[in-house]
């Protein structure tokens, strides 16, 4: 049962063990803006032993698009001074490392994961070209678990976990020599923000297998959140604007964000039930205690039918929420204390249908009532603060229409569409999101050895905010091309993609504070090849 974890989605990671692997397998690859990647992923059972993991490294130069103009040469016109960089280039280079390692040993598990990630902020905190900014991030993950079953009736699959994530971040807001009356700041104006979020839990979850058909499980979860080593640093006064001959700490002076500790308490119950062959309905229930906020209650029902040989129909009624970080509540000068969860109530049906053989189609409707949406309240009347707010709710139903038409094995022919129609509680329509989209395409296995795979993906028009006069982002259409060649040499694959083929010119909205959209990436590359031993 998910509460705090399905306010949008919910994603499953699925990972291989070793009785998939029972090797190891090594991947390279090489794309476009130099872009490497290099892959190994072992996994071998020795005795009552599993031993299964990963390694990677990824590092790109990332896109170059060129921005014409940014918030600073706006600044630039306000006060005569020529600090911007625009034209120039975006930055969007990015590295990262990850490791994982799982060991079971009969009913007991263990498994870990490392992440570091670098990465460029594209255009910049400030809207403005630099060149000095980088963000850093560590991400550590380690659970130990059992699973045991009691006379096939009974499992009960223990676990605590920890998890920390570190930030380092970087951002140069303005480039050397920005003016902001009465002072000229020759280095730019400079700020890094650290701190590390640590998450301690246990979770207890139980399933009963009542009787043939039904599984009823019952959980609860404990969870310990603190957000602490806390610092600022900058090349001004946070307090005056003056500039500084050098980075100095206000971490004192002027805590970004204070040390805090959550304290979360979950119980769960969910029931199961294969009524007949082709009925199944699953009722469910998660209760969320949070220390700093209150509580918050969320049911789901769901029900799969199978009415006919070759069809069949889903319902699916759904709550959920999203508890405000630690930033919207805490965050200096910004953060509201008394801010309410984010909530949603999701309403699904869904059509799925087999003509035949040859062809299958299903069809979805969705509405999603969402209510106390956060955002920064940047329209309150001056000297009042602009402080993170509940300030609106919002509505969207769509449809989502899905046809695959298979011509004979491995060849098939593909198309899916949305239609969303979003809307805030004030009637107006939600910018920055298409309300149109689909992707059509075929997928081609003309060769025992190869695939190759043409899709399109079709944006329509997204609007802008209600105070940005630009016209409404335009509507785009992308080729996309994939390959795969395998079992042609032993256990060798080569993967290839290319991405917008037709080298389309296309942006993304941009922030109403630089007048110009933000560019997106023409034709990329990326060829792989693995090897499994």
């Amino acid at each position: 049962m998910y509460g705090e974890n399905a306010f949008l989605a919910v994603i499953n990671i699925i990972t291989l063990d070793a009785a998939d692997i029972d090797g190891v397998r090594v991947s390279s690859g090489f794309g476009s803006f130099d872009t490497y990647e290099e892959n190994v992923i072992f996994g071998k059972k020795i005795g009552k032993v599993d031993i299964s993991g990963m390694a990677r490294y990824r590092q790109t130069s990332g896109y170059d698009g060129t921005v014409e103009s940014d918030f600073q040469t706006m600044l630039d016109g306000f006060f005569g001074s020529s600090a911007s960089l625009a034209p120039g280039s975006v930055h969007d280079q990015r590295q990262e490392y990850d490791m994982n390692l799982k060991v079971c040993y009969e009913d007991l598990w263990f498994q870990g994961w490392y992440s570091n990630k670098n990465r460029e902020p594209f255009i910049g905190g400030g809207l403005s070209l630099n060149t000095e900014s980088d963000l850093e991030s560590n991400y550590v993950f380690g659970e130990i678990g059992y699973k045991k079953t009691f006379e096939e009736i009974v499992t009960v699959k223990p676990r605590i976990y920890y998890d920390q994530f570190d930030s380092n971040s970087k951002f140069e807001s303005f480039p050397e020599n920005t003016v902001s009356p009465p002072y000229t700041y020759p280095d730019g104006m400079i700020y890094v923000v650290k701190g590390i979020e640590r998450i301690a839990g246990t979770e207890i979850p139980l399933d009963v297998k009542l009787f043939d058909g039904n599984i009823f499980t019952f959980g609860v979860d404990y969870r310990l959140v603190n957000q602490s080593n806390n610092h600022f640093l900058s090349n001004f006064d946070p307090l005056t604007g003056a500039p500084l001959p050098d980075i100095q700490s206000f971490s004192d002076e002027y805590p970004f964000l204070p040390d805090i500790t959550r304290r979360i308490f979950s119980v769960y119950l969910q029931d199961a039930y294969d009524v007949t062959d082709t009925l199944n309905i699953t009722l469910g229930v998660r209760h969320d205690q949070y220390n700093d906020f209150g509580d918050a209650t969320s049911p789901r029902v769901g029900l799969t039918w199978s009415f006919l040989e070759n069809a069949s129909l889903k319902l699916l009624y759904g709550e959920a929420f999203r508890a405000p970080t630690f930033y919207e509540m805490f965050q200096i000068d910004i953060g509201n204390a008394d801010l309410d969860p984010e909530r949603i109530r999701t309403y699904e049906l869904g059509l799925s249908y087999q003509y035949n053989k040859y062809v299958t189609s299903s069809i979805n409707y969705f509405y999603n009532d969402i209510k106390d949406l956060i955002s920064i309240n940047r329209t309150a009347p001056p000297p009042a603060p602009h402080l993170y707010e509940n300030l609106t709710n919002a509505h969207v139903q769509g449809v989502e229409v899905e046809t695959r038409v298979d011509i004979s094995k491995g060849n098939y022919v593909f198309m899916n569409y949305t239609l969303k129609n979003q809307e805030d509680s004030d009637g107006h329509e939600l910018p920055l999101v298409a309300k149109h989209t689909g992707n059509f395409g075929v997928n081609v296995h003309y060769w025992k050895y190869i695939n190759t795979n043409l899709s399109t993906f079709v944006s329509g028009t997204r609007s802008r905010i209600d105070t940005d006069t630009r016209n409404d982002s335009p509507a785009y259409a992308l080729l996309n091309l994939s390959f795969l060649g395998k079992e042609f040499f032993r256990t060798m694959e080569v993967q290839g993609t290319v991405f917008n083929v037709l080298d389309k010119d296309y942006s993304d909205p941009g922030p109403t504070r630089i007048p110009d959209d933000l560019p997106r990436p023409g034709r990329t590359f990326f060829v792989g090849l693995s090897y499994q031993f």
